[in-house]
């Protein structure tokens, strides 16, 4: 069966592109390609026979596999399978479309310019799978389980989580939360978590994972009573420089009154690697520290933070709910659930 790649357009309107040569001279799994076979009478009766489509199939799940966990000897180990069988599938993969998809060396593996092409869509087949298992499996059970649950350092004080991780005890007692914090956004996928919380618009970033809005707070800058009573009053911006600050990440903020504008750029200030240090350090007089008012609205009501210029504005921050996968497992569709209820009830508070 000769393979070619032809010119034109479908009627949806893809282009696609004619060359007078065999497809093994042409990048065949990029994007802007579409692959037209020209199949003889066999061909015909081989293509159309849902036993070769099978067969088809599991290569493509095993080079995806390979891409996932970077060596076959991995691959092979989580997919239950020998290394020689995982190297016989992309050999097979190789062979059938004439074209290389992965560099090897003794020490590494890569794939290709077609062999990363490819991978992506292994990858999508890979995850259509394992959402027609979630399906079925939704089907005929309960929530239950262990749910791996990411958040930061610092929102698990917010009133909105409390309220809904009691909710998720109370209303799914099968359910076994295992709490990881991280105030970075790891890959969901490789770290094996069912859903993140994680704020600011690069929960946004990766197209693979789902991210669901789940509130919008506004920055606050604070500080601990015993600190501002050891300090002349701050009545502007410009005298914050002169302060001892705190921070995750650098104070790069803008200030907003009426129609005064202010840039607040700390240059000079202690960084701490967790949300919850620069909180407890604020909460112990150290010094100011921008904090997520949601965050410390309960904090400020006991009197143990206090707002410093509750006056001027600072830009807010939106919190999601990022998950990897678009259809969930029972466990994670409740908590996901519980969580989008809770949070919205606490930004309507």
């Amino acid at each position: 069966m000769a393979v070619y790649l032809k010119k034109g357009r479908y009627a949806n309107g893809d282009k696609r592109i004619w060359l007078n040569r065999p497809i093994s001279s042409a990048p065949i799994f990029h994007p802007r390609y579409i692959i037209r076979s020209i199949p003889n009478r066999s061909s015909e009766n081989a293509d159309s026979n849902p036993v070769n489509t099978m067969q088809d199939i599991k290569p493509l799940l095993v080079f995806a596999a390979v891409l996932k966990h970077g060596s076959m000897n991995a691959a092979a180990a989580a997919l239950g399978m020998t290394p020689s069988a995982v190297s016989q599938h992309i050999n097979r993969l190789e062979t059938l479309h004439g074209i290389k998809l992965l560099n090897r060396s003794t020490r590494s593996l890569s794939p290709t310019d077609a062999g990363r092409a490819l991978g992506e869509y292994c990858r999508r087949l890979a995850a259509t799978l394992a959402d027609t298992r979630t399906v079925i499996d939704n089907l005929k059970t309960e929530p239950v389980g262990e749910l791996r649950i990411s958040l930061t350092s610092s929102v698990i004080s917010s009133r909105a989580f409390q309220t809904a991780f009691s909710r998720l005890q109370t209303e799914f007692p099968k359910i076994r939360p295992v709490l990881n914090f991280s105030d970075t956004l790891d890959d969901l996928q490789h770290n094996q978590t069912d859903i993140a919380i994680r704020g600011g618009d690069r929960a946004l970033d990766d197209p693979n994972l789902i991210a669901r809005h789940l509130v919008t707070w506004p920055y606050t800058i604070c500080a601990a009573p015993d600190y501002l009573d050891r300090h002349q009053p701050i009545i502007h911006p410009s005298q914050l420089h002169a302060h001892r600050w705190l921070h995750f990440l650098p104070v790069r903020t803008t200030l907003q009154h009426g129609g005064e504008s202010y840039f607040l750029d700390i240059a000079d200030s202690i960084a701490c690697t967790h949300l919850a240090a620069v909180r407890s350090l604020t909460e112990s007089g150290f010094g100011l520290s921008l904090q997520v008012g949601g965050e410390v609205r309960e904090k400020i009501a006991q009197g143990r933070l206090k707002t410093v210029l509750p006056e001027w504005t600072l830009p807010p921050v939106s919190l999601y709910l990022v998950t990897p996968y678009r259809v969930q497992s029972a466990k994670t569709e409740a908590a996901v659930r519980i969580f989008t209820e809770s949070f919205a009830k606490e930004a309507d508070a």
